[in-house]
């Protein structure tokens, strides 16, 4: 089921998709200890911010690195 909904949150028009993975760092503030640490992660779990940068090669370097360096 997880994968199934990593996969059409992907397949969201990328405007709608970037201002959805802006929000998850507002909407956690609403949440605290470990439910706080979910919510602001589900973009890192669910690949979001390398499905925005799809297209350009250079940022999915930088993210490549930031996920090396987190993980």
């Amino acid at each position: 089921m997880m994968e199934a909904l990593a996969s059409q949150l992907e397949e969201l028009d990328k405007g709608f998709l970037r201002e959805l993975v802006d929000a998850f760092a507002v909407i956690a503030e609403e949440y605290s200890g470990e439910a706080q640490k979910v919510v602001r992660n589900i973009a890192h779990a669910f690949y979001l911010e390398e499905a925005l940068a799809a297209d350009d090669p250079v940022r999915l370097a930088e993210l490549e690195a930031l996920r090396d360096a987190r993980d």
